[in-house]
């Protein structure tokens, strides 16, 4: 910038006063980061254009950390909100946050706005776009995030707001996660044993397996529940280990699936959304093996095998007509 004739100045992220907890790879900003950033960056950009390293920040030590996946744009979101910036803007190589894969939909299209919750759901369900972290400082201090392209400046890509009103377009997006499985438990005993799931749960945390997605019967006779395929091999070790047998009789895992998420804030208070989803894949033959929604109504995610996937999110895509 200063070869181009624009005066500006560099820092780190903790020079520009983002400091964080310890956890290496994985830090955490503390509160008084958005106080430090703003004291620091507000002086400066009255007489330059201040450049921040991403993704690097300090500990309360002056250590060095890092934020992690996406830790740059993470940087970006607490920098914007400590500045109470008008937008946070962050580039990439696409046009924005997508309908779809366009590797598995061709005529995938940007899509001019969504809101928080939508695009949290859409990072969690496999849009690499975004990481769920990314927005939110952005969310916390109700800034909007526009994701623009890097080799087509003009193009206004998507801005992420905090606006979840009812639109025209129920579903936002269809998104695919690989490279993940699932674990089944059942047993008879499970059924009316109070504490089950929270023991499971924890056999898993203390192990370092991520849930990503859970299914229990109303029987309570058994529970599934999707984990990243790396994670597999030490989730279902655990189980058999700490698990009471009595309790739970039987561990069975598949690795040949993938999760895809039907995303939407105008799903909210529509009724139908959900038969047309399964409507459209039963027309199709395609098996849903595990079906989960949360009370938000934001977002459908199921089961399906990989075989089966691409071809489950293509007729989604052309059901709720989110082609270009």
């Amino acid at each position: 910038m200063q070869s181009q004739g624009i005066n500006s100045s560099s820092f780190t992220g903790g020079e520009a006063g983002i400091v964080t907890n310890s956890k290496y790879g994985c830090a955490r900003p503390f509160e008084k980061t958005y106080e430090n950033v703003g004291n620091i960056l507000k002086r400066v950009v009255a007489t330059c254009v201040p450049i921040v390293t991403g993704f690097i920040a300090e500990n309360e030590e002056g250590i060095i950390t890092t934020l992690g996946r996406s830790g740059s744009d993470f940087t970006a979101s607490i920098i914007g909100a400590a500045i109470e910036a008008d937008e946070i803007w962050l580039w990439k190589e696409v046009h924005g946050i997508m309908t779809s894969d366009p590797r598995i939909v061709p005529d995938a299209r940007p899509i001019p706005q969504i809101s928080y919750i939508e695009a949290m759901e859409l990072s969690y369900f496999g849009a690499k776009v975004l990481h769920p972290r990314t927005i939110e400082p952005a969310i916390k201090h109700g800034i909007p995030v526009r994701v623009k392209n890097t080799f087509d400046p003009d193009f206004e890509g998507t801005l992420i707001v905090s606006d979840q009103r009812l639109r025209k377009d129920v579903v936002k997006a269809v998104t695919l996660i690989q490279s993940v499985a699932t674990i089944n438990i059942s047993g008879a005993g499970m059924v009316g044993a109070i504490g089950t799931a929270a023991r499971v749960f924890s056999i898993l945390a203390n192990a370092g397996v991520n849930i990503r997605m859970i299914s229990q019967s109303s029987s309570e006779a058994n529970m599934s529940f999707v984990v990243d395929e790396g994670h597999l091999e030490d989730a279902v070790a655990a189980l058999k280990s700490e698990m009471n047998q009595d309790v739970i009789g039987d561990v069975a895992c598949d690795r040949d699936i993938c999760v895809v998420a039907v995303v939407g804030a105008g799903m909210d208070g529509i009724p139908g959304v959900a038969g047309r989803v399964f409507n459209t894949l039963g027309t199709e033959k395609i098996n849903v093996i595990m079906i989960s929604q949360g009370s938000s109504q934001h977002n459908i995610s199921f089961v399906v095998s990989s075989g089966e996937a691409e071809e489950a999110v293509r007729l989604l895509n052309h059901e709720f007509e989110l082609g270009a």
